[in-house]
């Protein structure tokens, strides 16, 4: 009989040490599903919609060419013929700033072949896309968000709190040519000003907002007597700056604040 208590008693203790076991294996289990679904949550915030092209300009290198260190600068690498270059910017059409391989320099124009500007991207891109991409990865210091899509010539103004933005305008822009690209990165908004004129360019334009150096925000192509020259919008037209209407130029000159986050991809 004692046996059989004694036995008993072992079962039991068996029983609650399995109980424990499972309970310590259904918590290990939470925890891993837990992690898994916040990793996928975060891989897939990071992770742009295929609708969201990315704009890059890619040249052909067809007899080979020296990348430099600075323009008139130290070679720093050879580029052999038949590659292709990323086309990061350019220094008055005579150089351009590459990206090849993993290497960054600059090459003389002569030994690159540019492409013709593809035909602008016409399909619309949803407020949901855009307010729940910019909502997970875009973040600015002020009340608004810019964000240049350069596949669709369109400018999206996101306005609110980080994280909780809603769209408060579109608008059709005219990005840089394929000979002249608009910069792609994140930027933020600098100085601004009424009216300029470059004497070089022969060309000025109303309501300008910086973002890079010389790359502004504007309004449409004007002469020094303040005459629209090209009013063209919603296609790849400018030599890098992203131009508006003048009507459109002027609400972003006005409401736009110095420092607001500005993403060009």
């Amino acid at each position: 009989m004692k046996n059989v208590f004694k036995s008993i008693g072992h079962i039991k203790e068996r029983c609650v040490y399995l109980k424990k076991k499972l309970l310590i294996l259904g918590i290990c289990i939470g925890v891993v599903f837990m992690i898994g679904a916040k990793m996928t949550k975060t891989a897939g915030a990071n992770t742009i919609p295929d609708v969201i092209k990315p704009s890059v300009v890619l040249a052909y290198v067809p007899k080979g060419a020296v990348l430099y260190d600075n323009i008139d600068g130290n070679a720093v690498n050879l580029i052999y013929s038949g590659q292709r270059v990323e086309i990061l910017k350019d220094r008055s059409g005579e150089w351009y700033f590459v990206k090849y391989k993993n290497k960054k320099g600059w090459v003389k124009r002569a030994a690159l072949e540019i492409p013709k500007e593809a035909p602008v991207n016409t399909s619309v891109l949803a407020d949901k896309v855009i307010t729940d991409y910019a909502n997970s990865n875009l973040l600015s210091d002020t009340e608004h968000f810019v964000w240049v899509d350069i596949d669709r010539q369109r400018i999206y103004v996101l306005k609110g709190e980080n994280g909780n933005r809603t769209i408060e305008k579109r608008i059709v822009c005219a990005t840089g040519k394929n000979e002249t690209p608009t910069v792609r990165g994140t930027f933020k908004t600098g100085d601004k000003g009424e009216w300029f004129y470059t004497e070089r360019l022969k060309s000025g334009a109303k309501y300008w907002v910086r973002f890079d150096g010389s790359y502004l925000f504007h309004s449409v192509a004007m002469d020094k007597d303040k005459n629209i020259t090209d009013n063209v919008l919603g296609e790849k037209r400018s030599s890098g700056c992203v131009r508006m209407s003048v009507e459109d130029a002027k609400w972003f000159y006005e409401n736009i604040e110095e420092g607001t986050s500005v993403w060009i991809y």
